[in-house]
């Protein structure tokens, strides 16, 4: 069974191409800034946006929204 899950990571890690890749980061950073702009606290807005910003300019990530 260990061998089959394997083989299967091993395939879908090879079918992720890097502007696969882009997309699915950009979906994650997406959800939390959207999550953090929803929230009341204005300390995640201090930490969590600047760093998404930080991420998104470090692995050229466009907020295409």
């Amino acid at each position: 069974m260990k061998t089959i899950m394997g083989m299967l990571i091993t395939t879908l890690i090879g079918m992720l191409t890097p502007e696969l890749m882009k997309t699915f980061a950009d979906m994650v950073l997406d959800f939390a800034e959207e999550y953090v702009v929803g929230s009341k606290s204005e300390v995640d807005d201090k930490i969590v946006l600047p760093l998404c910003s930080a991420i998104r300019a470090a692995f050229d990530i466009p907020d295409n929204d």
